[in-house]
């Protein structure tokens, strides 16, 4: 199967958007953000949940209503994700009597989606092909900052949070070079290697809406930068619709760079060629390449989110070989963040539409962030 939407991913049309109760404000800068975006407290450790995304959808016969990741033993804000509105317990939402749900008032200021909305006929404006087991019936789609504009983030105190999965920790072993210049304070230089999710699609800073959060790997860089004193170089080479192989092809191009570390995050679009084994040789010819211009460069690989489960090109059951090859290869100097797993913890609650930055296969400010938490977990020793 010749996976020809693949080619497409991140390059689709950019949707009509959605008018605004204002005009966003300017653009801050990246570091002034980070204090706000909590990414050394994600959900795995957190004893608070922060700024947890959500989409109110209506179901039939229900009022609109969004699942938490966690049982919530009390709300603390809950805002437009353009940070454009706070909204209020008892005025817009309320909170279920086992905290795992909010559900929206009758006279609330919060938007929603009824339920029939994400599936479209065929060829619709704004839709994508096709619903799994239904190739009449299109997925709603949109690029830019729409989904952004329609979702909401929570922040609250969970009763329970126990997360239920390994997770990324602290990397020392596998990245001690790496580790030993940031606490020495030596300047480092990242290059990332990747598809439209690293390239960053569909942060907001990317689709240059409110609140113009950058994508992962700016992300890392800046907070690395602001943590350790060491002076952080991004040079980010990921492309929309890439492969391992276009990743290849780049090689020399990343190389020239001469990355201190690497990060190499594929698989979103190579699971449309539904042939693991290939993409682990791919993955262990680029490291083999890297390694070879130089023994001391060290390595990131990171799995990819869970797409849209509903969309016949992303069935869930195929991301798992692909984060199994990817975990493999971990060796000295070659760590591994599991992103895969982290979307399977939040579809075990959620919807795709809570974290969802184009309605199939990105991630929106939330996702970026877990990306980002992911990875700093990995190269800076946790805080008490």
């Amino acid at each position: 199967m010749k996976p020809l939407s693949f080619c497409l991913l991140g390059l689709l049309f950019i949707a009509a958007q959605p008018s605004r109760a204002e005009d966003p404000p300017a653009r801050p800068a990246v570091e002034t953000m980070l204090p706000d975006l909590h990414l050394f407290s994600p959900p795995w450790i957190s004893p608070t949940m922060h700024r947890e995304s959500v989409l109110f959808v209506e179901q039939p016969g229900a009022a609109p209503s969004a699942k938490l990741l966690f049982d919530a033993e009390r709300i603390l804000v809950v805002e437009r994700a353009d940070r454009t509105a706070k909204f209020e317990e008892g005025r817009d939402f309320t909170l279920s009597a086992d905290g795992s749900t909010l559900n929206l008032t009758p006279n609330t200021r919060i938007f929603f989606h009824k339920q029939s909305a994400f599936h479209l006929p065929k060829g619709a404006p704004d839709s994508i092909g096709h619903l799994k087991d239904h190739p009449e019936t299109s997925l709603l789609f949109a690029q830019g900052h729409v989904w952004h504009d329609w979702q909401v983030e929570v922040t609250y105190v969970p009763r329970k949070a126990k997360w239920p999965v390994a997770f990324p920790t602290y990397a020392e072993k596998r990245l001690p070079k790496t580790i030993a210049k940031l606490k020495n304070k030596v300047p480092i230089t990242i290059s990332v290697s990747g598809d439209s999710i690293s390239q960053g699609y569909n942060a907001s800073g990317f689709t240059n809406g409110a609140p113009f959060m950058p994508a992962y790997s700016e992300l890392v860089a800046a907070q690395l930068q602001a943590k350790t004193g060491s002076k952080v170089t991004l040079r980010n080479r990921a492309i929309a619709g890439w492969t391992t192989i276009q990743g290849l092809n780049d090689l020399p191009k990343l190389l020239a760079d001469k990355p201190d570390l690497v990060i190499i995050a594929y698989g979103m679009n190579d699971v449309g060629y539904r042939n693991a084994d290939a993409f682990k040789s791919r993955i262990a010819e680029l490291i083999k390449g890297i390694k070879a211009a130089n023994a001391a460069t060290e390595i990131i690989l990171v799995s990819p989110m869970l797409a849209n489960p509903e969309w016949h090109h992303t069935p869930p059951e195929l991301f798992a070989p692909y984060r199994d090859a990817l975990a493999s290869l971990q060796a000295d100097g070659i760590a591994f963040a599991d992103m895969t797993s982290i979307w399977q913890v939040l579809f075990t609650r959620k919807k795709s539409a809570d974290t969802t930055g184009n309605g199939v296969n990105h991630p929106n400010d939330y996702g970026h962030r877990l990306y980002a938490s992911a990875i700093l977990s990995l190269l800076v020793e946790p805080q008490p």
